[in-house]
């Protein structure tokens, strides 16, 4: 199953693998695989976090990142290259999630939203023609524009593992974490 979202008609399409006993005008039902979901939800809650932490306090931007169900990958782009400061980020990272703090979701005009500094983290981006924005804050740590899945409240998230760090280059570093 594949699903394509069309920017345009704001649709959401699903493209099987196989039509076979599936014909034209046929009721259908979806079911979302609610452990992977939530997993998803718990570890990009997590990046947020990791994220906002190493902005904060390294001055480290996030260049990308990936949420898979087993783990989540950050790349930063930051000169320091020690495990220390990625284990210190998430021992930190792991107080917020025991803070048990609401993640907020609403949203905001594009103007309004695009007034608020650091808004947009992401390499500074927000393709062009959304005019309202979602934004996700979790008070007091980070508040950005994101359309991903979150959590309600950061103690969902469990606690933040980390796995590996990677040296990718002249300030690239990469890092991978999991959740329980």
């Amino acid at each position: 199953l594949k699903a394509i979202h069309d920017r345009e008609s704001d649709e959401v399409y699903h493209v099987l693998d196989s039509y076979e006993g599936i014909s034209p005008g046929m009721e259908v039902v979806g079911v979302i695989d609610w452990d992977r979901r939530y997993r998803l939800m718990r570890l990009h809650t997590a990046a947020h976090i990791i994220s906002a932490i190493m902005y904060r306090d390294y001055g480290a931007m996030i260049t990308g990142g990936q949420v898979e169900p087993e783990y989540a990958r950050d790349d930063f782009s930051i000169e320091r290259f020690d495990r220390q400061v990625f284990e210190d980020a998430i021992r930190k990272a792991n107080d917020v999630v025991r803070a048990g703090l609401e993640v907020k979701i609403y949203y905001l005009k594009r103007e309004e939203a695009m007034k608020i500094p650091g808004i947009v983290k992401l390499a500074e981006k927000m393709p062009p023609g959304y005019e309202i924005l979602r934004i996700v804050e979790i008070p007091g740590v980070d508040m950005q524009a994101d359309g991903g899945p979150h959590v309600r409240n950061t103690n969902e998230i469990g606690e933040i593992k980390l796995l590996k760090v990677e040296n990718r280059g002249k300030n690239k570093k990469r890092i991978y974490y999991t959740v329980p």
